[in-house]
């Protein structure tokens, strides 16, 4: 799921003189009309709202309407509807207490579920007959939380007079991207809202996390058979270098590579290639729709008596007869994908060409990136550059870059890269490209793919995917033991973890990854009072299992953000309903509940 990125220059308003100065530079842009509107005019305006603005006016929108366009045709009984559907029903309790109500929108962007907590102005919610089907796309309702976040599929929060149409400047409204996890596609958009006078810290983080959450309902409610067949897709995009195509009745799962050449019109001729084939291998050439000809192998997956799937590894002509590159063809798989990664990136580091690491948030890109290039044993040091960081002096940025890749002593690793400025992005993939030193760039799974995006990613010939924690349960007490011995590097004593510890926490599905795991033995090494870490010192969920009910998605998400308001507070309860916008009572309520002190 995209995550909300912090950004220098202009803040969110949240004072009436903030909003009233938001509103004359909104008033002022329309009356230069959509044209003459450049973000650079209004420097007390968020770029990315002044943005918004523009593409609302280009589209047409009335900035004095009030009414709300719904789809007649609109069906409401989605997957992700009924998926989501007890996970928001939880949610109206929770966000009482933060005066706020609900959104859940389709791919569309039109109103799947609206929730609405018992709060004084809930009735003023109800009045405004919002109902399953209504569209807040940006181009039918101006600048807003869940528009905006549908529009750039990034998270977004829109506060007062940030909106387009004033009968929505009254309010904060938020929008987060939720992701099918199995098919890495967008499924719609999370968005919780209030009255701007109630603009709360904790509505961000809360929503983000039952956006985790659903997200993770959605891959829970695939069938055993989809598991199979996303994991056989999972684990060809791992072994082939060529695109990737995985089929089956209902599904059809495109890799990154093979996005370039597979349309929507070539699914049904994948689908018949799939069924067709039965369950033997087999090789065929066709032409697709993008006009190209590729060879097209065919690999069944086992599925129910009824069913068919298959993984289908493309090769267009004129390349078939190019060499299998380091950690690429069809040699047989490792039991351990971990250690199939390893052998990969080590035989691709060796062969000198830049590298990218892809894989979820937080799964070891940059470990995996760092060790690799330690193994070269250059005398060089290893040359760091965030390119989330790039936006912030982009000119500066480049130039170190530049200077380092010239130099050609030092190794170089670009976190993040596909999140570099669009306007250098070319300048970044012709670097990458002409690169003489060691290079090796990382990359989350869920980058939006734009043209310039795709033009970093094709910088790099060799693209290798870190396995997520979840596949790496064979090396799970070893990498324990390695991130223990870690933490005691700094002079701490060294801790070992008890058996009943090692398996609560293997049951974990570990959504944050590496970094998750690394910040809860942490927790719990500061917690132990001898040479191991038991049971009774990992945080409570690990352990909730065996002693009570479990928290739902909702509470769970709850607990997570009164943890961080906890932390960032210094433990002061007073600062903490301050910040979450809630009273001290209900922080004393929600500290019993969820048994923190």
């Amino acid at each position: 799921m995209t995550t909300l990125a912090a950004t220098g220059g202009p803040v969110i308003p949240r004072t009436p003189a903030e909003w009233e100065r938001v509103r004359e530079a909104k008033l002022d842009a329309l009356a230069r009309g959509p044209l003459a509107v450049d973000p650079a005019d209004y420097p007390g305006v968020r770029p990315e709202v002044v943005a918004s603005w523009r593409r609302s006016m280009l589209a047409g929108v009335d900035p004095a309407a009030t009414h709300y366009v719904v789809d007649k045709d609109f069906q409401p009984n989605s997957r992700l509807a009924v998926v989501a559907e007890p996970i928001m029903n939880r949610l109206k309790d929770e966000i009482s207490d933060l005066n706020a109500w609900a959104f859940l929108a389709d791919r569309a962007c039109r109103l799947l579920t609206l929730v609405v907590g018992d709060f004084p102005h809930a009735e003023h919610v109800h009045r405004q007959n919002v109902r399953p089907g209504t569209f807040f796309t940006e181009d039918i309702m101006g600048t807003n939380g869940i528009g905006c976040a549908h529009e750039t599929k990034n998270a977004f929060i829109i506060s007062g007079t940030e909106h387009f149409r004033t009968d929505t400047e009254v309010l904060t409204t938020t929008g987060v991207i939720i992701r099918d996890p199995f098919t890495k596609r967008y499924a719609g958009t999370l968005g919780a809202h209030c009255r701007r006078e109630y603009t709360s810290a904790a509505v961000v983080p809360l929503v983000m996390e039952i956006g985790r959450s659903i997200e993770a309902q959605l891959l829970a409610s695939r069938s055993d058979s989809d598991r199979e067949f996303f994991d056989a897709f999972s684990a060809a995009e791992r072994r082939y270098r060529s695109p990737v195509v995985a089929v089956s009745r209902r599904l059809c799962v495109v890799s990154t590579q093979a996005r370039a050449l597979v349309h929507e019109a070539d699914e049904e001729l994948l689908r018949r290639l799939a069924q067709q084939s039965g369950s033997r291998n087999r090789s065929v050439r066709r032409r697709l729709s993008s006009g190209t000809t590729v060879t097209i192998q065919v690999l069944p997956v086992d599925q129910p008596k009824g069913e068919f799937a298959a993984i289908l590894v493309l090769q267009p002509l004129g390349n078939a007869a190019q060499e299998s590159g380091p950690g690429y063809g069809p040699g047989p798989l490792h039991d351990n994908p971990m250690n199939e990664f390893r052998d990969r990136l080590s035989r691709a580091i060796r062969d000198g060409r830049p590298i990218l690491l892809t894989g979820e948030r937080g799964c070891g890109k940059r470990y995996q990136a760092q060790a690799a290039l330690r193994s070269l044993g250059r005398p060089g040091r290893i040359a760091e550059f965030d390119g989330a960081l790039a936006h912030l002096e982009p000119r500066e940025w480049l130039r170190g870059l530049v200077a380092v890749l010239r130099r050609g002593t030092d190794s170089v690793l670009i976190a993040r890269v596909t999140d570099v400025p669009a306007d250098v992005m070319r300048t970044v993939a012709d670097l990458v490209t002409g690169a003489r030193t060691p290079v090796i760039g990382t990359s989350t799974d869920d980058t939006v793919e734009h043209s310039a995006a795709v033009l970093v990613r094709e910088s790099f010939p060799v693209t290798l995917a870190v396995p997520p924690l979840r596949e790496r349960r064979s090396e799970f007490k070893a990498l324990c033991t390695s991130l223990l011995a870690d933490l005691a590097e700094g002079g701490g004593k060294p801790v070992a973890l008890a058996p009943k510890a090692v398996v609560a926490l293997m049951a974990s599905d570990w959504p944050g990854n590496v970094r998750q795991l690394f910040q809860v033995l942490a927790s719990a090494r500061i917690r132990a009072t001898g040479p191991v870490i038991d049971l009774d010192d990992l945080p409570a969920r690990h352990h909730r299992n065996q002693a009570g009910r479990p928290l739902d998605e909702v509470q769970a998400a709850e607990r997570r953000v009164l943890m961080a308001a906890l932390r960032d507070a210094g433990g002061d309860r007073n600062v903490v309903a301050e910040r979450l916008g809630i009273s001290r009572a209900t922080v004393y309520r929600k500290l019993k509940r969820y048994e923190l002190r």
